[in-house]
């Protein structure tokens, strides 16, 4: 048995259990309305100081299911293109979470060949903190919840549709066995380091290309106008699930804008800033 331990509780979040549960509390709002049953979600990965309220609004809106799949953009470098981390167990000052690794197999034998290096690798995952910064939030929502970890890099707008694919099939399938649906995250945050009205402006062209399930639309957009978002791959692939998965279903996916801030919200600092989007994805007849 291994385990992955929190190395940025403390930084990005507190790491005292009983500090980190009251902000988690501040920022997890509680909703008359119905949660919704979502496909997948695009939720950020900063300090919560800074994009809490964010990701706060994005997971009080829906309904968290046993099994979480977290795609995880790669800071550091490390790892291969898709890197599966094969952990048993990642751990929080929240306490421990399980790691579906049969789920994580079942996707790398479909990949596997297709997408040449994609392996189980610890080290992309060493130092990474888009990933681990969204498991309090789940843990809070949901104790039992387990997670599929993926983090991404370098892919091919082939490798991205493969990969896409790979997950809608398994989500399917787990479906049809009568297992509850997995969600689908996917870790970004938008514009990095501009004016906030031009982070706005860029990223609500990708945002569009994001509610269209435009996914080629979207990486030409990301790369034409520099908008230095880190979700280039994770996004993507999550989209390409989605589309998958409703075209075998038979639905109408809907991808709503929840929240859009930046950090100049918290500093004032409006000219140089860091944005975040939650957005949702559902199939309009759960809404």
């Amino acid at each position: 048995m291994s385990t992955r331990y929190a190395i940025v509780a403390g930084r990005f979040y507190p790491s005292d259990k009983e500090e980190l549960k009251a902000d988690l509390s501040k920022l997890l709002r509680r909703t008359d309305k119905e949660r919704i049953k979502a496909l997948a979600v695009i939720a950020p990965h900063a300090g919560y100081v800074y994009s809490g309220k964010t990701a706060g609004k994005v997971y009080s809106s829906i309904e968290i299911p046993n099994t979480v799949i977290i795609l995880s953009p790669n800071h550091t470098g490390y790892g291969s293109s898709v890197s599966f981390d094969p952990d048993d167990k990642w751990s929080t000052p929240l306490g421990d979470v399980d790691v579906d690794l049969e789920i994580s197999d079942n996707i790398l034998q479909r990949i596997k060949g297709k997408i040449p290096d994609a392996a189980f690798d610890p080290s992309a995952q060493m130092q990474e903190h888009a990933l681990e910064v969204h498991i309090p939030f789940l843990q809070m929502l949901r104790p039992d919840v387990r997670i599929v970890p993926l983090t991404l890099s370098n892919l091919t707008l082939q490798s991205i549709k493969l990969l896409g694919v790979a997950i809608a099939e398994i989500i399917i399938e787990i479906e049809d066995k009568g297992g509850e649906r997995p969600l689908i995250v996917a870790s970004s945050d938008m514009t990095h380091f501009e004016s906030a009205d031009t982070a706005k402006k860029k990223d609500m062209m990708a945002i569009e290309k994001i509610k269209n399930l435009d996914t080629e639309g979207f990486i030409d957009v990301v790369e034409r106008n520099n908008i230095t978002l880190c979700g280039l791959y994770t996004i993507p692939v999550m989209m390409e699930a989605v589309k998958h998965y409703s075209n075998i279903k038979k639905i109408s996916p809907k991808i709503e804008l929840i929240d859009y801030t930046n950090s100049g919200d918290v500093t004032g600092d409006k000219q140089e800033v860091v944005a975040y989007a939650g957005m949702v994805a559902y199939d309009k007849l759960d809404s």
